[in-house]
Formats: C-alpha cells, sequence, structure tokens
C-alpha cells in the first residue's frame, strides 16, 4: 500500500504550497474544502465557498485558480495573498489580518471585497473590478493609488490618513466614504451616485452645507472654482462667489482660520 506522507503545509510556517495531488488532497481535507478539481498546476478550482476564517493562518495553505462562491480568509495573521484565487465570482474577505499589501489578490471579485483592518500602506495589487463594495479602511493608507478601475457598489476608505482622493475610482455607483482622513480639498473627488461621508476632514469645513446632498456637479464646481489652493490656502472671494451661485449657506471663517490660510 502506498503511504502518503503528511504534509508539513499543515504547520502554515511558510508561503510554500503542496507538491503532489496526495498533499493537495490532504490540505483540501483539513481545511474542509469541498466540490473542487485539482489543476494540472496543482492549483484548484471550488464550485462553492471557501471558508478559511480564524484560523490563526500567517500564509495560505494552497493555490488556488477559481472559486464559483465566496472567499473568506478573514481573522487570520496573513502577511500575504499568495495563492488567492484569480476570480472568485462572489465575496472575497481578507479584512482583520496583518497585510501590509493586496499583491496576490484576485484579478475579478464578483461581490464585495474587503480589505479593512490591515496594515495597508498602499492599495496597488487590487482587483481590477469588483461587483460589489469596495472596503478598505481601517489601514495606513496615505494614498488611493491603485484602486480597482471599476467598482460597481460603494466604496469605503474612511479612517486612513489620506491626505488626497488622487488614484480613487472615476466612478462609484454606490456611496461613497472618506470620512477621517485629513483631506484639505476635493481634488479627484470621484463621481458618486450614493451618499457621500466626509466628515472627519478639514475640507468639511468648507462643504458641510452641500456636501451630503452635493451632485457630482457641484463638487465639480466646488474643484473648478479653485477656492483651495496648495490644500493649505483657501481664496475667500472664490469662496463667497460660490456660496451666492448655488445659494448655499456661508461656513464659519474663524473655525476655517483654524487650518487654512484665508486670502481675501
Amino acid at each position: 500500500m502506498r503511504h502518503i506522507k503528511h504534509y508539513k503545509i499543515f504547520e502554515n510556517k511558510s508561503p510554500n504550497f503542496p507538491t503532489t495531488r496526495e498533499e493537495v488532497i490532504e490540505v483540501c481535507k483539513k481545511y474542509d474544502i469541498r466540490n473542487y478539481s485539482i489543476n494540472d498546476d496543482l492549483s484548484i478550482d471550488v464550485d462553492g465557498d471557501v471558508y478559511l476564517t480564524s484560523r490563526n493562518l500567517e500564509y495560505l495553505p494552497l493555490r488556488f485558480n477559481y472559486v464559483s462562491g465566496g472567499f473568506d480568509c478573514n481573522g487570520n495573521r496573513l502577511v500575504s495573498l499568495k495563492g488567492c484565487p484569480r476570480t472568485v465570482d462572489s465575496h472575497f474577505y481578507c479584512y482583520d489580518n496583518e497585510l501590509k499589501t493586496l499583491e496576490g489578490s484576485p484579478l475579478t471579485v464578483g461581490g464585495d471585497f474587503s480589505c479593512s483592518d490591515n496594515e495597508l500602506v498602499s492599495l496597488e495589487g487590487s482587483p481590477l473590478t469588483v461587483g460589489g463594495d469596495f472596503r478598505c479602511p481601517y489601514n495606513e493608507l496615505k494614498t488611493l493609488e491603485g484602486s480597482p478601475q471599476t467598482v460597481n457598489g460603494g466604496f469605503d476608505c474612511n479612517t486612513n490618513y489620506l491626505k488626497s482622493l488622487e488614484g480613487s475610482p472615476s466612478t462609484v455607483s454606490g456611496d461613497f466614504n472618506c470620512s477621517w482622513n485629513k483631506l484639505k480639498d476635493l481634488e479627484h473627488f470621484p463621481e458618486v451616485n450614493g451618499i457621500i461621508d466626509i466628515e472627519e476632514n478639514t475640507v468639511n469645513l468648507l462643504v458641510y452645507t452641500f456636501i451630503n446632498k452635493a451632485d457630482s456637479f457641484m463638487i465639480e464646481d466646488f474643484v473648478d472654482y479653485e477656492i483651495v489652493r496648495n490644500s493649505d490656502t483657501v481664496m475667500l472671494d472664490r469662496l463667497q462667489t460660490f456660496i451666492r451661485d448655488n445659494d448655499l449657506e456661508m461656513p464659519d471663517l474663524e473655525e476655517i482660520k483654524k487650518h487654512y490660510k484665508i486670502i481675501e
């Protein structure tokens, strides 16, 4: 009888993957992965969901190729997404890990994508297309460069260190939440079809009278009036003209002076 060696990847201390079909089968049994087929390169396709939640994993135990359901690897200690499927038809959750990069993420996610509560400093490596919401709050992001090109749901980047929205998708079909960052202007603001949340940003002092109900044309107008320059100076005459032209309430200048230089 042929003996199957016990595969050391069970200890999950390195990003090494199975090297034989027998080892792949062992790992799938250990992690209760069902309805799978093994490809020639020893990656697997799964017809259904994959649950690798709260397994104390530092690395994924297998290389995945296609998952027809959702893929959950949240609540671990992952430092890498190497081995993630290239395509996930439903959601992909990798939140609550120790990721510093999204390199290795799926190229396409049909549902929601959440990478919140990690240590990300960049969104490079994000999926190209996300069919639902894209959520990246509670990271260490200073830029949105690398964001998905297409997000068909909402976009949530709250509670980071963003000073600019450069790199955000040009269009967000759902809500857009960039609250609790360090934004001082609205440059590169996407076209948003849902609710906008920009609270706890310095720029909110200038736009709170209209931002929650704003359409993209008003935000575009605010940017075109060049009210904020160099992210630290407010041109008072331009602000007043914008407020007057749009029949808005004048914001509190004394509060604005605490955060911007004002040129009258």
